[in-house]
């Protein structure tokens, strides 16, 4: 049986050789440096003017600069196409680099020590379709020293650890749960994960991120990558938006959360010059959507904004349909370009 692609043993594949640049404007995700149970080290993924194009000049990544702490779970939202699958691949020392350098766990990506501390799941490849799910993760522990519990992790996804139906036969949910466990029967401290949730039902989706939380608060850090924003409210205690190969936007939750924007909802084409007449000099108003525009207050949304809003409304026959800006509103700018 072939070493599967998703655990990544310690003994398969080669290191990857970046050259060395330093990033003017690194993206510092909060948190770096101070990892779980006071672990002071290397962050878990650092990156520095890294820039990955493929044949034809197509350029996945271009001068990306990160640092990601080695604690917690770390979200990478983007779009399809924006490079989040790229930048794993390269972490797990699938790809290299073509200009600038990447680090992880402060050695080179795919590295022996980092075999042995970082499991992998990526979103295709590595599954013996012939094999059941006991067997194949057992043939799994056994690339490492320390592994986990299979019938644990089996349980913990709910798989029946004593199912005779060979994987290929099991749903694509499944299958993608079991993907899970094999980068986690290595006992890893760290967990770099591309698109975990892809496939799988509202439910077992919520059941998954109660697995994620359970193994952060193990100490277990994680990088998650992923094109859902209920992925990132769910679970980020990091976030970082890429969009066209660049860092887009970084910071806590908490951070993120617009707390000067208003959003309103209408059917109806509004007038935004006119309401801008009636908010705080230097207000902005932008169409996001064929039924909603973000209001932009400089001084912050208080009741007075959200009164002089709503009776503009009412005065020019436009529904209030009224909401603070929240996390979503954020993340949403980003991907579209909203944030530079």
């Amino acid at each position: 049986m072939p070493h599967p692609l998703n655990s990544f043993p310690p003994d398969s594949g080669a290191n990857a050789h970046n050259s060395p640049r330093t990033g003017e404007n690194k993206a510092f995700v909060p948190g770096s440096g101070k990892n779980v149970a006071g672990r002071k080290g290397p962050a878990l993924l650092e990156a520095d003017g890294l820039t990955i194009t493929y044949p034809g000049a197509v350029t996945a990544l271009d001068g990306l600069d990160l640092e990601v702490p080695d604690s917690g779970i770390t979200c990478l939202l983007g779009a399809n196409g924006a490079g989040k699958t790229t930048l794993l691949e390269s972490a797990a020392g699938l790809i290299q680099a073509t200009s600038g350098s990447l680090r992880v766990l402060g050695t080179d990506p795919g590295s022996t020590n980092n075999r042995l501390q970082v499991g992998v799941m990526l979103q295709d490849g590595g599954m013996p379709g012939s094999a059941r799910p006991r067997e194949f993760l057992d043939y799994v522990s056994r690339l490492y020293p320390k592994p986990r519990d299979v019938r644990s992790l089996l349980d913990a996804v709910e798989i029946d650890p004593d199912t005779r139906a060979p994987m290929r036969r099991l749903s694509g949910g499944q299958q993608r749960r079991i993907s899970w466990a094999a980068a986690m029967v290595g006992n890893p401290r760290s967990l770099l994960l591309d698109e975990p949730t892809a496939s799988i039902d509202p439910v077992g989706r919520e059941r998954l991120y109660d697995v994620l939380r359970t193994e952060r608060e193990r100490g277990v850090s994680m990088i998650i990558a992923t094109h859902l924003i209920e992925d990132v409210e769910s679970l980020a205690d990091y976030i970082v938006v890429v969009r066209n190969g660049r860092v887009a936007l970084t910071g806590t939750p908490e951070e993120l959360r617009p707390r000067n924007t208003l959003v309103v909802r209408s059917a109806r084409e509004m007038d935004t010059g006119a309401l801008l007449a009636a908010l705080p000099a230097g207000s902005t108003c932008q169409r996001t959507a064929s039924d909603s525009y973000h209001v932009e207050v400089p001084t912050g949304i208080d009741p007075a904004v959200m009164a002089t809003v709503s009776s503009w409304c009412g005065q020019h026959s436009v529904p209030p349909d009224l909401s603070v800006g929240d996390l979503r509103t954020a993340l949403w700018s980003a991907l579209r370009g909203g944030v530079q």
